[in-house]
């Protein structure tokens, strides 16, 4: 007898929930079950596309669809509350990243799961790039030697359009800059490879934009074994360029993009490069089925809270040391909890 599949719901119709879709659609033993979104027309077209129930508050959604799970995909600012009900609801999460925007929001979700005995994924799926694992094996095994430098460039251009057209790209309160919408990726590999930062100080600003989140962020870290560390991340500049990170120890340097690996020397020599295989149907695919194996099995997933919080937890010491013209710890973040969160 086949095995009851996984119900899904996608809150969050937009270009992401799509990508979450199809990649239910290709994952063994899920059924997507239903969708939701405040918007009633994507709503309605999304469930017809992927011919699942269509709902315009995930309230509704969650109360209807016995759901075992739930994808989301919505905006940035808008996670807490959907989280923080499918909790309640007893419904597992995969959260898109980042997690949240404030750190109380943060505290919020995490804490709803974890009361509740829920599971709560974030979609970090880079750290399947088959660059980005090589270049954690080389670190890890110290080729470079003792690590004093790790930097990590999101140079991108979004046009005028981008901001102009969304009723959220650039906002305060949905957006939140980008740190969290386009650098987070990069500085989570960061992190990932060179290990846990200790403190940081950082200012950014809408540079080029016409926005109320920052558009260009410059960031300092001190990471906990000694090594310092960049953090260059702007929507401002031309050309577009790959997200490429560079990993500097006192024996050898490497650096690496998304798609390949352009240095990597010891000791004056250049070294073999021996990549793991890509995965056969993309790495966002494979977290995402990676989620579903873990809520069906029981077992933690890929990226669970404490693994998610890491690299917003940096954006958020950030965000706080520009507030202070000030170093400020990473471990101090629990602390900055803010009224209105």
């Amino acid at each position: 007898m086949t095995e009851t599949p996984i119900r899904v719901g996608i809150v969050g119709c937009a270009s992401m929930g799509r990508s979450h879709a199809e990649a239910l659609a290709d994952t063994d033993g899920v059924e997507l079950a239903g969708c939701a979104d405040h918007t009633p027309e994507t709503a309605r077209s999304f469930g017809e596309t992927h011919g699942c129930p269509s709902y315009t508050s995930h309230a509704d959604l969650f109360a209807d669809a016995a759901l075992d799970a739930v994808c989301v995909c919505t905006p940035n600012g808008a996670h807490r509350d959907i989280v923080v009900d499918a909790a309640a609801a007893g419904i597992d999460v995969l959260c898109e990243k980042p997690l949240e925007i404030t750190p109380g929001r943060v505290d919020d979700m995490v804490a709803a799961c974890r009361d509740a005995g829920v599971t709560l994924a974030c979609v970090l799926q880079r750290r399947l790039f088959p660059t980005m694992q090589f270049a954690r094996e080389v670190v890890g095994d110290g080729r470079l030697g003792r690590l004093v430098f790790a930097d990590v460039r999101v140079k991108w251009h979004r046009d005028r359009s981008y901001y102009d057209d969304s009723s959220w790209h650039g906002s305060a309160d949905l957006d939140g800059g980008v740190l969290f919408t386009q650098a987070l990726h990069g500085i989570d590999l960061l992190q990932w490879v060179a290990g846990d930062v200790s403190r940081v100080a950082g200012t950014g600003d809408a540079l080029y934009h016409d926005i109320e989140a920052p558009d260009t962020a410059a960031l300092s870290l001190r990471f906990e074994d000694g090594a310092l560390g960049q953090v260059s991340a702007t929507t401002a500049t031309r050309p577009q360029q790959p997200i490429s990170l560079e990993f500097n120890g006192t024996e050898g340097t490497l650096r690496v993009t998304e798609t390949g690996v352009e240095l990597f020397e010891v000791n004056g020599e250049k070294q073999p490069v021996d990549l793991p295989d890509p995965r056969p149907d993309g790495p966002h695919v494979a977290q995402i089925r990676d989620f579903v194996e873990a809520v069906s099995a029981g077992r933690p997933p890929m990226v669970p809270p404490d693994e998610a919080r890491k690299g917003v937890d940096i954006i958020f010491a950030a965000e706080r040391s520009d507030s202070r013209g000030e170093w400020v710890s990473v471990s101090s973040v629990g602390d900055l909890r803010d009224a209105d969160d």
